[in-house]
């Protein structure tokens, strides 16, 4: 069940922290629309106390200042049922811990050309960050100071997107204090542990941190907070190549130049680690984009979108027939091989002119005896027969119904006279004179008239007047 926070439907908790829970939630709109979001929500009991509530709303307007592809964008911030919210865009995908565990544990350990492909797109980021100008042109000198592994998401399509900006320093907070150290111990310069002023050059030991430990598959500070504080204030980074064996020189290098202690002999900026890394790349034949690590991704952790039917925005394509094979049509029924039973014509007509023998009527009045032998009780009037424009012996075909009887003006009922297929096939196409070859019994009067002649002849002539 969805809990409502303003404009937004909590969907499901994504993770806490010390100051925030995060949600994956969902926006709605007019006319259908609709968007996953990110909802940070502050802790109730640390909106008391203003300094706390006054970083939370720095980090969105820090964010709102920064438009970056590789910096999630901020949407909104409000206060809703007595909680302090920051809306902003979803990333849809796993940290760089995540999948560098994933990796380790599947056997496939994230290669270096992967790894320097997180670090230039992360050094883009911070690049940004780092030289942005607020609307009236003064810099704002933001310091991330949190650059962890944990702190970098990565889409399906390669994208690495730097998170969290809530510890961030920057000119722009007045109320900054003075050797406040905040961060994660593990990936803080020597100076920040130190509690001194910061500037990028902070993050850029981060940044070579997260490099060593990529590229070499162990980290670099460990024990208790005091002993890894220690090691990054008294200690110089162990060279990469006394770890793996066969470690590029050039990539060692600059490495090391990032986790300088001094930071006057350290890489000056992120825009700088990221140039050398990419020469490094085109000297060596390697891709360090976003290709690479959406392949890396789909290698270590295959997967596919959870199918939301309800919200799809495609119409569906509708239900398929099942095309049944001509193999199994024929088994079920073989033209071919059906026979059909042969029809006796003859017999066939017979039945016909049975029907043609009116039913007995209501009354008990009997009709006159029809003659199947060829004789009538009395005369037919054949001139009864043809209504209208005279006809042809084709035309006629028209008006001679099998099964069927008539009714003279008299209403006495006489019968139809019926053609046999074989005599309507043969007529077609033949002189109106001439003899149809007929082996059936033909109707006569009593006379000995035959009807079919002597309706041939009216029709004859009768065409020729």
């Amino acid at each position: 069940m969805t809990t409502r926070l303003a404009s937004y439907d909590l969907i499901r908790k994504i993770a806490a922290g010390g100051m925030a829970e995060i949600f994956l939630a969902r926006q709605w709109g007019e006319g259908g629309f609709f968007r996953d979001v990110v909802i940070k929500r502050l802790f109730p009991h640390l909106a008391e106390h203003k300094r706390q509530l006054r970083m939370f709303q720095d980090e969105a307007r820090l964010l709102s200042e920064l438009a970056h592809p590789n910096i999630p964008q901020v949407y909104d911030i409000g206060l809703s049922d007595g909680y302090w919210y920051i809306a902003m865009e979803y990333v849809e995908g796993l940290t760089v811990a995540d999948l560098w565990r994933l990796g380790a544990k599947a056997g496939a350990v994230m290669p270096m050309n992967v790894a320097a492909a997180v670090v230039v797109q992360a050094c883009e980021a911070l690049h940004h960050a780092h030289e942005r100008k607020d609307r009236a042109g003064r810099p704002l000198r933001i310091v991330h100071r949190d650059v962890t592994p944990h702190n970098i998401m990565l889409t399906r399509d390669g994208v690495a997107k730097l998170m969290d900006f809530g510890v961030a320093a920057t000119s722009a907070r007045k109320d900054t204090e003075a050797g406040a150290v905040r961060g994660t111990f593990a990936y803080m310069a020597p100076e920040q542990v130190r509690g001194k002023p910061l500037d990028k050059r902070a993050d850029v030991f981060a940044l070579g941190v997260v490099l060593y430990e990529l590229t070499t598959g162990t980290r670099l500070f460990r024990g208790n907070d005091v002993q890894i504080m220690t090691q990054v204030v008294e200690q110089d980074a162990p060279p990469p190549s006394t770890i793996v064996p066969g470690y590029p020189a050039d990539l060692e290098e600059i490495v090391l130049a990032a986790l300088q202690r001094d930071r006057g002999h350290r890489m000056p900026s992120a825009a700088h680690l990221a140039m050398y890394l990419e020469e490094l790349s085109m000297r060596n034949g390697f891709l360090v984009g976003p290709r690479a690590i959406a392949r890396y991704f789909a290698s270590v952790a295959p997967a596919e979108r959870i199918r939301e039917e309800a919200l799809g925005i495609v119409e569906a394509d509708p239900p398929r027939l099942e095309v049944v094979p001509d193999s199994e049509a024929r088994r079920v029924w073989d033209v071919e091989e059906e026979i059909l039973p042969d029809i006796d014509e003859g017999a066939l007509l017979d039945d016909l002119q049975l029907l043609s023998i009116p039913a007995e009527p209501m009354g008990g009045h009997t009709p006159a005896p029809l003659s199947m032998g060829g004789e009538i009780s009395e005369p037919m009037d054949l001139d009864g027969l043809v209504d209208g424009p005279s006809l042809s012996l084709e035309d006629s075909e028209s008006l001679m119904l099998d099964g069927f009887s008539s009714a003279d003006e008299t209403g006495k009922n006489r019968p139809v006279v019926l053609l046999d297929d074989s005599a309507r096939k043969s007529g077609k196409g033949k002189r109106r004179d001439e003899r149809v070859d007929d082996s059936h019994p033909r109707t006569k009067s009593k006379d000995g008239v035959d009807y079919f002649e002597e309706l041939e002849r009216r029709f004859a002539t009768e065409g020729d007047e």
